[in-house]
This record gives structure tokens, sequence and C-alpha cells, in this order.
């Protein structure tokens, strides 16, 4: 059998495959989800006492690792324009809608000795516009956005990280080995087998704490 036939057979074999699992139901009361993360949407980067995160200062500062020079200053405008976006939740039919708080936006700072009360007050306005619509809102505490002024003092490679911390994190191999080991992200540390291991080891520490607190107030966080 020549290449080019085995590939045909191959594409007719995957296409057919495909179509089969495609006309499989989903089973009764499977609920649909969407996910984004602040800076991937929000825009909004210093509006109403927002503080700068690393990847503000990656995307204005340099060095220029985003292709075009992008920046996720506007993104989506989902700051402005969350009441649209829920707009279009619903009519996607989904019932669930993950987001991420951004850390900045509520403490500028990065500590909790200064609060952005409209921050605090969009976030607010989301999930109820999201419930009005009978979605239910799940939060992302930590998705890779950590106040400037934190990694100014080592971020996590500093492990008074963890006492600062009181957010859940995503995706926490890629903050760690991506952004303090390959130092392809931000905040671009490049420390294969030191850097990456000490951020794990704090990001499991605060993770940790964290878990305690919302456990010890009966947040049902495992429910």
């Amino acid at each position: 059998m020549s290449n080019a036939a085995v590939f045909i057979y191959l594409a007719a074999f995957t296409f057919l495959k495909v179509t089969a699992l495609n006309t499989k139901s989903f089973p009764k009361g499977f609920k649909f989800g969407v996910a984004t993360s602040s800076y991937q949407i929000e825009g909004g980067w210093n509006e109403d006492g927002k503080g700068e995160h690393i990847w503000d200062r990656l995307v204005h500062k340099g060095p220029f690792t985003v292709k075009n020079n992008d920046t996720g200053d506007v993104a989506c405008d989902s700051y402005h324009k969350y009441k649209e976006d829920v707009v279009m939740l619903k009519e996607l039919g989904v019932n669930h809608y993950r987001f991420s708080l951004s850390w900045s936006r509520l403490l500028p700072n990065g500590f909790a000795n200064k609060v952005n009360k409209a921050g605090v007050q969009y976030y607010k306005n989301l999930i109820k516009e999201l419930k009005d619509n009978g979605i239910e809102p799940l939060v992302t505490l930590y998705h890779w956005d950590l106040p400037q002024p934190l990694q100014e003092l080592g971020g996590f490679l500093n492990s008074n990280i963890v006492d600062c911390n009181w957010f859940t994190f995503n995706e926490p191999v890629m903050i760690c080995e991506i952004g303090y080991g390959y130092g392809y992200s931000a905040p671009l540390i490049k420390s294969p087998g030191i850097g990456e291991y000490i951020c794990g080891k704090n990001l499991l520490l605060a993770h940790a704490r964290a878990w305690h607190i919302y456990n010890a107030k009966d947040c049902r966080i495992c429910d």
C-alpha cells in the first residue's frame, strides 16, 4: 500500500471514528461550563484603583516576549462589558462559568491592608448578574497575575508569600515551571531545578493555608 493510500485510509478511519463519537448523548444531568481568566478578558488594566501585576509589567516594560507586543490592557473589555458577556453565556446555554479574581484589582499592592472597593464591587456585580441569569459562578482564586509589589519582594521565591496569599491556584505546575524554571512566562525567571522547586514549595504551603481558612469558615469548598 502506498503512503498516499495509507494516509487516505487513516484519515477516513479517523473521520468515521470521530463522527461515531459525536453521535453519543451526554448523560442526564450533565453540566456544561466555560472558563476564562481575568487578564485574558477583563481589560481595564489601570482603572478604578487596580494595581499593577506581573503581566502588566512584562508587556509594558519588556523584554517583549508576546507576539506583536500585544497586551491585555483592553482584551475583551469584560470589565465594562460583563453584562453583555453574561447574555452570551446564557445564549450558549451553559450551567457554570469559571472565572478568576484579579488579585491586583482587589488588593492593589498585594496586601490586605488596602482593599479596592471598586474591584470588590465589580466581582459582586458579575456574580449577581450570573446568578440572576441562572448561571452558577465558579471562581479560580489565582490565575497567574501576581501583584507586582509582591514580585519585587521575591514573588513565589519568598516564603512570606504563604502569609500574603489567600488564593488557591490555577495550573500550579505552569506557574512554577514556566515562570520560575524555564522563564518563558511572567516573571521570566530562569532557575530550573531551583527556583521552580522553591516556588512549588511555597505555592503548596500557601494553598494549604488558604484551604484551611475556607474550611474553618465552612465555605463548603469540597462540595
